[in-house]
C-alpha cells in the first residue's frame, strides 16, 4: 500500500478491494498501536446493475467481528462515488492493545452483489 507525506502528515492509500457481499473486507489494519487512522477519502465504483449499500466501519481482526458502523452510503448501479473529508465522518480507528484486539477499517455491502463494488480509501495517520 502506498504511503505518502502530504503537508507533513502521513497518508496511506489502500489497494483496490472488491466487495460482493455482507462479509467484511479489510481496507487497512490499524497498526502500529496508539496511532489514529482517520479516513480522508473514499472512492467506490459499483460495477453491478443494481444499487448497493456500502457500509464502512471498524472491524476486530482478532475475533473476526464487526465492531461498529461509521458510515453508510448508497452506491447507484454503474456509478462512481468519491467522498472527501467534508462528507466522511470525523472519526478514526485505533488499535490500543494488539495482545487483546487488532482493529482495522473495513467495508461490506448491505446485500449481495452479482458484480463487485470496487473500493479504495485514503487514511491520515495521526
Amino acid at each position: 500500500m502506498p504511503v505518502a507525506i502530504v503537508d507533513g502528515r502521513v497518508r496511506v492509500v489502500t489497494d483496490l478491494k472488491d466487495l460482493t457481499g455482507t462479509t467484511p473486507v479489510e481496507l487497512y489494519r490499524c497498526l502500529p498501536p496508539f496511532l489514529k487512522f482517520i479516513i480522508r477519502k473514499l472512492m467506490a465504483f459499483n460495477t453491478d446493475t443494481a444499487d448497493h449499500t456500502l457500509i464502512l466501519g471498524e472491524y476486530n481482526t482478532t475475533t473476526g467481528s464487526w465492531s461498529k458502523d461509521k458510515l453508510t452510503v448508497r452506491v447507484p448501479a454503474g456509478q462512481v462515488i468519491v467522498l472527501d473529508e467534508r462528507q466522511l465522518p470525523a472519526d478514526y480507528v485505533m488499535t490500543t492493545d494488539p495482545a487483546s484486539a487488532i482493529l482495522s477499517w473495513a467495508t461490506k455491502l448491505g446485500e449481495s452483489a452479482t458484480a463487485p463494488v470496487r473500493v479504495k480509501a485514503e487514511f491520515e495517520v495521526a
